[in-house]
């Protein structure tokens, strides 16, 4: 396969990557929003919460370590054309 097919296919992942990323953003922008508007329920619907949030921190950080991960491979690729 040539660089240039691969850096195309590394930009499209990157747009997969970053919509992905937004997604999980948004997640936790929501969860946020919850968070400062719910009331207190039972030890057990806020052990479910706060999972939930700690949940949606964790997609968000993941994901934007795959769009940084995706950025340096398209920027190898790019040195490499």
């Amino acid at each position: 396969m040539s660089k240039i097919v691969e850096l195309k296919d590394a930009v499209h992942q990157l747009e997969t990557d970053v919509a992905a990323l937004t997604a999980a953003e948004r997640e936790v922008e929501n969860w946020s929003y919850q968070d400062l508007n719910r009331r207190d329920g039972s030890s057990a619907q806020d052990e479910r919460h706060e999972r939930m949030g700690r949940e949606a921190r964790e997609s968000a950080w993941q994901a934007k370590q795959k769009v940084n991960s995706q950025k340096n491979l398209i920027a190898e690729l790019a040195r490499a054309i």
